[in-house]
């Protein structure tokens, strides 16, 4: 087997166009349709060929894996993400060298403009004085009007960051998430790997009770979190499903009791 970890050669690279019509042709029907939780007939080591086969190598089994990813939608899923973490890495790359090439420019202008006009100290601003405005006098007050009051917003936290897409089969499984009914200032700390971006949030509960928002994430404390406000007062406390997806992809999908 080749080692798909290995600097791949130009001539082994997929072509953009090649990239393009798999992708348009695999996107949006075979990362729902096909479920294998299982992972039943993955091949071995599948996660370092989805990530080869998504950072524009060839190896051996490169046409197996694209054959398999048509019909198992956790491997599309993965296949995806490895396909958008490469596209960040190209786009920091990218800002970094625009970077440093701005910044290039600007200290040659700095000097250019320091050698032809000589070290200039600016004189700090004159400080005028006015004198100060008459009071006037307070305002009549009117009669309060009591308001009533809404729901206090409860600030809650929910950490997906060991909750992505696993690679094998797994007994254990892990404990619904949960969220307490009212208003809610729910800040999501999202897997890892994941993308910055605009993403949308969806509670489903019993009787058809759906609540959305939608959000763009922030990195803080080096976790890239996303800060929706949600309303849950109108659901039954029990089992509900929380959805996640960055927008115009996939949805990821969580068990979810309201408390």
């Amino acid at each position: 087997m080749a080692n798909s970890t290995s600097k791949p050669s130009k001539d082994d690279s997929l072509s953009p166009k090649e990239e393009r019509e798999m992708r348009e042709a695999l996107r949006d029907i075979f990362a729902t349709d096909f479920p294998n939780q299982e992972r039943r007939g993955c091949p071995e080591n599948v996660g370092d060929k989805l990530k080869a086969l998504a950072w524009r190598r060839k190896f051996p089994e490169a046409q197996e894996i694209i054959s398999h990813l048509g019909s198992c939608s956790p491997c599309y899923q993965e296949h995806e993400e490895f396909v958008r973490q490469h596209k960040s890495r190209q786009r920091v790359y990218r800002v970094a060298a625009l970077g440093l090439i701005v910044l290039g420019i600007a200290a040659w202008a700095s000097w250019a403009l320091m050698r032809n006009r000589g070290t200039h100290v600016p004189q700090p601003p004159s400080i005028v004085k006015t004198p100060p405005e008459p009071a006037s006098p307070p305002p009549t007050q009117e009669p309060s009007v009591l308001e009533p009051k809404l729901p206090e917003i409860q600030v809650v936290v929910l950490d997906l960051r060991k909750r992505g897409i696993s690679r094998g089969e797994n007994s254990n499984k892990e404990e619904d998430l949960a969220l307490p009914k009212g208003r809610l200032r729910l800040s999501i700390y999202l897997p890892i790997g994941s993308e910055a971006g605009d993403y949308e949030v969806r509670i489903s509960g019993r009787r058809d009770h759906i609540v959305m928002a939608k959000g763009r994430t922030a990195v803080k404390n080096r976790i890239n979190t996303l800060t929706v406000e949600l309303d849950t007062s109108a659901f039954k406390a029990g089992n509900s499903s929380l959805a996640i997806r960055q927008s115009g992809w996939a949805w990821y999908r969580y068990p979810l009791k309201l408390n």
